[in-house]
């Protein structure tokens, strides 16, 4: 990866809604280089996709209580049946498996202190081989970033 790629990678999340020839003035080249160059990186899995920023509040999802997960047992079993499960609840939109204690932290979005509340009861109390579940509202979300700066060598 060169300085050219890391300038693509750049634009393209901060500005993912620009066209090639946009993109190509911006990083100095000509539109077939930069389109090829995108392409390699998307086959390279450096880009893994796209997608639109949403704002939770405007689709009634603005409450998002975090919440840790101690395991009963961790093992290669318990790890890949609970992730396995968490994986197919829509509302737990982030998923951190921790080192050390509690195993996981889980990020979720939902509509309110009801509908979480179902979510858990439902849900997050049935998921396998969980020992302990403990819920936190943060009182604001100071930053929260899709960037991801790249590392220049």
């Amino acid at each position: 990866m060169d300085d050219i790629d890391r300038a693509i990678i750049d634009q393209l999340q901060q500005y993912g809604r620009l066209t090639n020839l946009e993109l190509a003035e911006r990083v100095g080249l000509s539109p077939s280089p930069c389109l090829r160059r995108v392409r390699q990186l998307e086959a390279d899995g450096v880009i893994e996709g796209y997608a639109a920023i949403v704002n939770r509040r405007a689709i009634g999802r603005a409450y998002e209580p975090l919440v840790w997960v101690t395991l009963s047992e961790v093992t290669r079993e318990s790890m890949t049946a609970f992730e396995t499960a968490v994986d197919a609840i829509d509302d737990v939109v982030e998923v951190m498996r921790m080192m050390g204690q509690p195993d996981y932290l889980l990020r979720i979005a939902t509509t309110d202190a009801e509908s979480f509340e179902a979510l858990y009861m439902d849900h997050l109390a049935r998921l396998p081989h969980v020992q302990t579940l403990t819920s936190q509202l943060a009182m604001k979300t100071v930053k929260r970033s899709h960037f991801s700066p790249v590392v220049r060598p």
